[in-house]
Formats: C-alpha cells, sequence, structure tokens
C-alpha cells in the first residue's frame, strides 16, 4: 500500500512538472520569433529581470554540441547576451531571497568559492560557463544592461 501511494505521488509531481515545463516552452516560443532567437534551448527559467516584468527568459541556446550562449530574451524580444559556455548548460534563476541564501551556502562550504550578491531588486540568473565555474548576473536598470555580480568554483 505505502508503495503503491509513494509510486502515485512521484509520478502525480513528474506530471505537475511536465506540464509546467511544457507551459513555459509554449509561452517561451513567442518571444524567440520575435527576438530571432535561433538554435537549440537546452535549458531555460523565467524571471523577473527588470522591475515590473515577470515574463521573460534566460535561456541557454546552442548552435553545437560542445558548448553555446546564455542569454535573456525579453517579452518584447529584445536579447542580452550575458556569456557563452562549453559542455553542458547549467543555468538556474533566483528571487534576491533565494540569491542570499545561495551566498551563505557558498560562505560556509569547504569545496564551493566564490560569492554571489545581488545588488538591485530583480531576479538573478547563475550559469555554468565551464564544468567548474559558474557566473551570476543581475540587471543594473540604470545601465540597462546585466552585470556580474558573483559567481563560484566548485
Amino acid at each position: 500500500m505505502k508503495r503503491t501511494l509513494f509510486t502515485g505521488i512521484c509520478a502525480a509531481t513528474f506530471l505537475v512538472l511536465r506540464l509546467a515545463a511544457q507551459q513555459a516552452d509554449a509561452a517561451l516560443a513567442p518571444i524567440l520569433e520575435r527576438a530571432g532567437v535561433h538554435g537549440r534551448v537546452n535549458a531555460s527559467c523565467r524571471g523577473g529581470f527588470r522591475p515590473g516584468q515577470g515574463s521573460d527568459f534566460a535561456i541557454a541556446v546552442s548552435d553545437t554540441v560542445d558548448g553555446g550562449r546564455y542569454l535573456v530574451v525579453q517579452d518584447d524580444g529584445r536579447v542580452h547576451e550575458l556569456t557563452e559556455y562549453s559542455g553542458k548548460p547549467d543555468l538556474s534563476c533566483y528571487s534576491v531571497t533565494e540569491a542570499d541564501r545561495l551566498n551563505a551556502s557558498i560562505a560556509k562550504s569547504n569545496t564551493l568559492n566564490g560569492r554571489v550578491v545581488a545588488e538591485w531588486d530583480g531576479t538573478v540568473v547563475c550559469g555554468f560557463i565551464e564544468p567548474t565555474i559558474a557566473v551570476c548576473w543581475q540587471f543594473a536598470q540604470e545601465q540597462r544592461r546585466f552585470v556580474r555580480i558573483g559567481g563560484w568554483t566548485t
């Protein structure tokens, strides 16, 4: 009985996550079309990078097998290139509170070295540019661009 219940819960959780991913993909497709972004999207996360906005995406897009580019695509089609990456993309979006927790975890770690300091309100996006090096950015409203606010090595 317990195993059946556990299996049912796992299946339901998987279904919810899969539906959420499909909805994100459905919302991302027209934005990519407006932006003229081509290539395979290997990872994405959604965030409120700019003040008052919540429908922008950070994406990892590749044209080759061993790397690509991290971009932020705004709902109006504007694109901000963050940087290139090599290997498999690993991309995450964090609220300011989550970024603060991430920074505290890095500070306590014996194996991670670095820091992530959110400078403004708005989502923080982090991505591994190499298998052991992660970099984080946040949108600087006064500069109207994404700036590096930290990162870590493993």
